[in-house]
């Protein structure tokens, strides 16, 4: 069996000697199985538990093996169902399989049998899953970069994760934005016996604060107008993964006070549902926002920090990464250069990019050298091409010359002033659409606003 949490089995059956050997038969296989002695009880332990496949016999009393589908259909559409019926009803089987069933298998059972239909119904739900995890991938530009980096902060962050990844307990992650949060959190679940399922990051800072809920946790039919079915939410499809939360320093007070319970017991409710459903995930928490000062001015609740700082990690911004700019930079440069021999970056470049004070991290390196490939006219990568702010570049030997003398003060100042100046030219290139500029700077346009605020960045009245 492979390595990670087994796969939820639901055997159910009216008679017991059969539900005695499905459980038998399926937890030999290296699965975990439940049983249910008719169709009621399996739509309460469905209701309450996430389950991969249910075995289902079609008939019996009260409540029938349709109903049942048809209650998994609505309430829990990530989960297959095998019918389990009469060889000479095969009438019947095949209505099932219309109806949303997998497979079936004939009475009397064939354990072989069951189990090569089994294996064949988790490998299709596992080939599903890693397509929509595949889409969400996708749609997060800038999600994946490496763990790259040679500087001895960053090599001691990833021996800190790799002990962090060997418990189950919460990690919380805090550090400036585009600095690898995401990068760690992949980390860490790759380090982990967590490995061979499923990662889904949840961006609460870009998803809008009135759709983070059902998208978090799904929805009932009927919840909403137009809510035609039953939607299950990313904790459900995180389930034996590891649900990675980023930028929970945006979520509102009403949402911070739903994931403290779900924090605490892993336990929810879909949004317009009564039934209360858990799941088995490893919660990893990220901010670019001091927690801790958020509590102080009311905007966090302090029980709900309290549950996620269990296992802190601090990012360490690019800037403090010595000579990992480089090493980034040329990940990057083969990543996205198409031809068969990648561009090379000339010194004086190399220079620029270690000398470069990157207040946008990690984030703006890959924009940087994604532009940088478009814009050269030759096989190298000039100063010119990387189009680095001179201002800031600058700055970058005032504020190493201050921090040597005189420790951290005024690179914090000068490190503001360069974000500032960054966010505001970027603002300036797209006329100040704040949608496409959130895009070029791969932030949230919450995110943006906030940033704004706190700079006073605004668009000049000439240009309105």
């Amino acid at each position: 069996m492979k390595s990670g949490k087994p796969h939820r089995v639901l055997a159910v059956d009216d008679e017991e000697s059969l539900r005695s050997m499905y459980a038998q038969a399926i937890s030999s296989l290296g699965y975990e199985v439940e049983t249910a002695a008719d169709g009621s009880e399996a739509i309460n332990k469905i209701n309450k538990s996430l389950y991969d496949v249910i075995v289902l016999d079609l008939h019996m009393p009260r409540v029938d093996g349709f109903e049942v589908l048809e209650h998994v259909r609505e309430h829990s559409p990530s989960t297959e169902v095998i019918i389990v019926t009469a060889v000479h009803d095969l009438k019947t089987a095949v209505r099932a399989i219309k109806l949303g069933a997998y497979d079936y298998v004939g009475k009397p059972v064939q354990l072989g049998e069951l189990g090569l239909v089994l294996e064949r119904c988790l490998e299709k739900r596992s080939l599903a899953n890693s397509a929509a995890l595949l889409q969400r991938s996708l749609e997060r530009a800038g999600a994946d970069n490496p763990a790259v980096g040679q500087s001895d902060v960053w090599l001691a962050m990833l021996e800190k994760a790799r002990k962090f990844a060997e418990t189950d307990a919460l990690v919380y992650l805090e550090g400036e934005t585009g600095s690898g949060k995401e990068v760690l959190a992949k980390y860490i679940h790759l380090s982990s016996n967590r490995r061979e399922k499923a990662f889904v990051a949840v961006d609460c800072g870009v998803i809008p604060e009135n759709l983070i809920e059902t998208e978090l946790f799904g929805y009932a039919k009927g919840a909403y107008t137009g809510a035609v079915s039953a939607k299950a939410g990313l904790v459900e499809l995180a389930h034996s993964g590891t649900l990675f939360l980023d930028e929970i320093g945006h979520a509102d007070a009403t949402f911070q006070q739903k994931l403290l319970k779900f924090v605490e017991t892993k336990s929810f409710r879909r949004v317009g549902d009564t039934a209360e459903r858990s799941v088995d995930v490893r919660i990893i928490a990220a901010t670019n926002k001091n927690l801790e000062a958020e509590i102080r001015s009311g905007r966090f609740r302090s029980d709900l920090w309290y549950r996620l700082n269990v296992m802190k990690l601090e990012v360490p911004p690019l800037r403090a990464r010595r000579g990992d700019a480089r090493f980034l930079a040329e990940y990057f440069l083969r990543k996205f250069s198409h031809t068969r021999t990648p561009k090379v970056i000339s010194p004086d470049a190399v220079a620029a990019i270690d000398t470069y004070a990157w207040p946008g991290n990690v984030r703006e390196l890959q924009s940087v050298v994604q532009r940088a490939i478009a814009l050269s006219d030759d096989d190298t990568i000039t100063v010119e091409d990387l189009g680095l702010d001179t201002r800031v570049k600058a700055a970058t030997s005032t504020k190493q010359e201050a921090l040597d003398e005189s420790g951290t003060g005024s690179q914090l100042i000068s490190l503001r002033e360069a974000e500032r100046s960054h966010v505001g030219n970027v603002l300036a290139a797209v006329d100040w659409n704040v949608s496409r500029a959130a895009k070029v700077l791969q932030i949230g346009r919450n995110t943006l606003y906030l940033k704004m605020q706190e700079y006073g960045i605004q668009r000049p009245r000439e240009a309105q």
